[in-house]
């Protein structure tokens, strides 16, 4: 029998009929009419090539055929059932998963530290694999094999990430750092000061959204003497130098008794640091992945905005 021409339907009807022998019995469990019932058991016969249910005086009785199906047909349906139909759950504190985030280095960690924190003292075989932001992560994102990618906001509502939805994990302000023997005496980040001292750049993702990029669109002139792709090693880059360079309020707090930093609170506009997760809509109710999400404190019940164009 060629499954393709086989009428699924007629299988859940099949499994009625069999298990009560009645047609009208069978349809009222079907909700479907006596007239409809008795339309689908022609078809099953036809389709089976054998009468399954016979008359037996007044009450019908099962072919051996029909016997022979009750069985497997009830396996069947019921995999059917368990493995297709029914909403799929997660538990992270017995299930196994890995997750691969797509993030710049400073969202990899502020938000790794996150992660670890919040499931250290779960018994639980969940796993977390970071894969550097980059134009070919991005593909793999959009190939569906990255699961939530932690991207800047500048990459939002661009027709690349049309149909994606997007909520923000990391919010922050830049500060000036350099280093505590640093010649600058004062505890201001000012135009004058970018204008005079060299700029330590940070370029992340493209030139577009490096330092020294960020400090033009604001209006303030700075003199870029040297660059990194890698937010972490900056502060260290400073000792023994008259670099200046900014990074995340929260990171420069965190860092600067060990690095020898001084922080210089800036006097002059600077755009904020804002970081989103971004995952494709389809993973809306997906139970793994809105679990992700809730530790990330992204609202399981998502209202996120839609990217477009």
């Amino acid at each position: 029998m060629d499954l393709r021409r086989v009428d699924l339907n007629l299988l859940v009807v099949l499994d009625v009929l069999l298990d009560e022998c009645n047609v009208t019995r069978a349809a009222r469990r079907l909700n479907m009419s006596q007239p409809a019932t008795s339309t689908a058991l022609a078809r099953l016969r036809k389709q089976f090539d054998d009468p399954l249910l016979v008359k037996n005086g007044r009450v019908l009785r099962p072919t051996p055929r029909a016997q022979s199906l009750v069985g497997p047909l009830r396996s069947v349906l019921s995999a059917l059932e368990h493995s297709i139909l029914t909403v799929p759950e997660f538990d992270p504190a017995s299930d196994s998963r890995v997750f691969t985030l797509l993030t710049g280095d400073y969202a990899e960690v502020a938000l790794l530290r996150k992660l670890m924190r919040r499931t250290r003292y779960r018994q639980t075989r969940i796993r977390f694999d970071i894969e550097g932001l980059s134009p070919a992560g991005l593909e793999e994102f959009h190939r569906r094999e990255i699961d939530l990618a932690i991207l800047p906001e500048q990459f939002l509502c661009t027709p690349e990430l049309e149909g994606c939805r997007s909520y923000p994990v990391l919010t922050d302000n830049y500060v000036g750092v350099v280093w505590a023997g640093h010649s600058h005496t004062g505890t201001e980040l000012t135009a004058d000061v970018l204008a005079t001292y060299p700029l330590l750049s940070y370029v992340p993702y493209g030139d577009d959204v490096s330092l020294s990029r960020t400090l033009a669109r604001a209006g303030v002139a700075a003199q870029p003497a040297a660059t990194t792709t890698n937010i972490a090693v900056l502060p260290y880059i400073l000792e023994m130098t008259d670099l200046v360079t900014l990074i995340p309020g929260d990171m420069a707090r965190r860092i600067a008794p060990r690095a020898q930093l001084r922080i210089l609170e800036p006097s002059v506009a600077l755009p904020a640091v804002r970081e989103y997760a971004v995952w494709h809509e389809e993973f809306d109710d997906d139970p793994a992945h809105v679990w992700l999400r809730s530790q990330l404190s992204v609202p399981t019940s998502v209202d996120a905005a839609v990217c477009s164009a």
